[in-house]
């Protein structure tokens, strides 16, 4: 009976290793697609409408060769051992699927260094994620789901009955290597004879695979998943590098040409109590704003427009890339820029760099205060590594655990109430919040006036109530410091750890910020006013702060520049995308590079 079967299925399937093969290459040119068309929709919402038949071409062309590779095991394989394939299929979709509920929010690929962060997988994170997945994600789960339905029915017994000799497997494994590498030299030719600048081949395929000065989504559409992959985890490992004599000179070259000063001009905050509240996805559009007449953020808003005695901008762009929240906090602590790779707090959160809070030197009392367990973005350890001599995370704060989701601002700030009166003077507070973060699915309960209003979409209604949350928190915060004498010298800064929301039309919220990638800078009790018009980046912060605190007397005051002191006017929101339009533009585009071969070389970690 045994051999009855193994004849019937080799008739009914004529070379079932060939069309298995097929099928399953199919299944993930299908994933791959489902995936570049989710990254490149939320990069240009209307990006299928304008792609052109040549770009398509070109992304097929790059996911052939990516299931083809991926595939090599099941052709290199014996027939017994051929099974085994289906491991990479399965890991390959569970890649797929971690995208695509990674760049709703993100915007961006996830490194393949964020893999290995499981504590990360909790509280709020697991919330977003969960939050994230849609039924349209099942397209990437769908075809192997059906593929291996298929290959259980009609090609598993004809499969492990065909029989390759060793030499046909390798002519195979081959092929599929000569393909591979074939449409992968082949796209560096296009791409060298398109760059008229490149010099020479091997510099363009240095361009394309050596080098990321992109969204990592990017990286993806140009050289497709397997180099990608490739990309992510080496750099992931080799988290080191050394750099030549010419880029030793081009770091330091670069620093000593920031603006050179040491006076106090500005310095009206030195010797106050300082907190730095960094507050999750404030957006500016959400600023001023007002639904039947009544004011969103009531307390921000008069903040923000007495800009007789706060220095006020809500035209910061986010520079934040792969680490988000943990980037924005990297840039106001350290100067630096982010990686456009990988997020900094988890490979180089250790490292050590010259920072605010060290800046202050002893005389300040420094603690970190936020909404998360240590692990998460390794922030306990960062916490060390800017400076900040205690951290109080989810632990310490008792009544965060039992006030997850929008109160978990009230309780944070309720607690940094309670911390501040016992420190000694002055202080030095950073507060991260979380009450904002995505997603924004769930109304609040009981029902809210914003909610009731039926305004804008449902997103954009829940999005707002915790806005309205935390500036409820934020005015009795403020109370609270008053009641304890402490308001009036105390420097409270608040920033956007990035914006949220961007897309106008497709999320339906308000069109009162234009662009929409607006984020928030604010400095209370600082001894300076006025509103600056902008654009600013992230790293402008930093050396602003330095102004108002009189630390001019360090030579290291950041990549950025003091809005104090510089109209400024343009922002490099990436290495290869801007803001606004100024002679500095260059620079600050540089100014990327620099800052990544100081975190990747370490540069200020001492010799040993």
């Amino acid at each position: 009976m045994k051999s009855s079967n193994k004849k019937s299925a080799k008739k009914r399937i004529k070379n079932p290793v060939m069309w298995f093969f097929i099928l399953a290459v199919a299944c993930i040119i299908v994933q791959l697609f489902a995936v570049e068309y989710q990254f490149n929709k939320i990069v240009d919402f209307d990006w299928l409408k304008n792609v052109s038949a040549c770009e398509l071409c070109h992304l097929l062309v790059n996911n052939i060769a990516d299931a083809t590779i991926l595939m090599l095991p099941f052709v290199a394989l014996s027939a017994r051992w051929r099974k085994w394939s289906w491991i990479v299929i399965w890991i390959f979709t569970l890649w797929c699927l971690a995208q695509l509920l990674y760049m709703p929010t993100y915007r961006d690929l996830m490194p393949m260094s964020s893999f290995l962060l499981v504590d990360n997988m909790g509280g709020t994170v697991a919330r977003s994620t969960i939050g994230a997945f849609k039924l349209a994600d099942l397209e990437v789960l769908l075809p192997p789901i059906l593929l291996y339905i298929v290959y259980r029915i009609w090609f598993k017994r004809a499969i492990e009955d065909t029989q390759h000799s060793v030499w046909k497997r390798l002519a195979l494994s081959l092929l599929c290597i000569l393909v591979f590498a074939g449409i992968r030299l082949g796209m560096t030719a296009i791409h060298y004879h398109e760059d008229a600048s490149c010099p020479s081949y091997k510099q363009q395929f240095i361009n394309d695979y050596y080098v990321l000065w992109t969204r990592q989504g990017d990286y993806l559409n140009q050289n497709g998943a397997v180099p990608y992959i490739i990309y992510g985890t080496t750099t992931s490992i080799f988290d080191r590098k050394t750099l030549t004599d010419d880029q030793k000179q081009e770091v330091t070259r670069f620093i000593n040409e920031q603006p050179q000063y040491t006076d106090d001009y500005y310095a009206s905050a030195r010797g106050k109590n300082v907190i730095l509240l960094v507050v999750e996805s404030l957006n500016s559009w959400a600023i001023n704003l007002q639904i039947n007449g009544q004011e969103v953020t009531p307390t921000l808003n008069a903040l923000c427009n007495d800009t007789v005695n706060n220095l006020v901008t809500l035209k910061m762009k986010s520079q934040v890339k792969n680490g988000r929240s943990s980037d924005g906090i990297f840039m106001y602590n350290t100067g630096l820029l982010p990686l456009t790779t990988q997020a900094v707090a988890n490979t180089y959160g250790t490292v050590p760099y010259p920072t605010l809070a060290n800046s202050l030197g002893e005389g300040y009392d420094t603690f970190y205060a936020c909404c998360d367990e240590p692990a998460l973005w390794n922030v306990k350890n960062t916490s060390q590594t800017y400076g900040y001599s205690n951290f109080y995370g989810k632990a310490e704060i008792h009544n965060m655990v039992k006030n997850n989701g929008y109160l978990v601002d009230k309780a944070l700030l309720e607690e940094v109430s309670n911390l501040v009166p016992k420190r000694k003077k002055p202080f030095f507070a950073l507060v991260a919040t979380a009450g904002m973060h995505h997603p924004y699915n769930q109304p609040m309960e009981p029902t809210t006036w914003i909610q009731s209003s039926g305004c804008y979409t449902k997103e954009v209604r829940c999005y707002l109530e915790c806005a309205n949350a935390f500036d409820t928190a934020l005015a009795q915060f403020i109370e609270n410091l008053k009641s304890q004498g402490l308001y009036d010298n105390t420097m409270i800064v608040i920033v956007s750890d990035h914006n949220e929301m961007i897309d106008d039309s497709p999320k339906g919220r308000p069109s009162i910020d234009l662009e929409g990638d607006n984020c928030v800078f604010l400095a209370i009790n600082s001894g300076q006013s006025g509103l600056i018009d902008g654009p600013i980046g992230q790293i402008d912060i930093y050396p602003t702060l330095m102004d108002l605190l009189g630390l001019n007397f360090n030579q290291w005051k950041g990549l950025g520049l003091s809005i104090l002191r510089n109209d400024i006017c343009s922002v490099a929101t990436s290495p290869n995308s801007a803001a606004g339009d100024s002679p500095l533009l260059n620079r600050q585009k540089q100014a990327w590079r620099i800052s990544d071969m100081i975190i990747t070389s370490r540069w200020y970690e001492p010799n040993e």
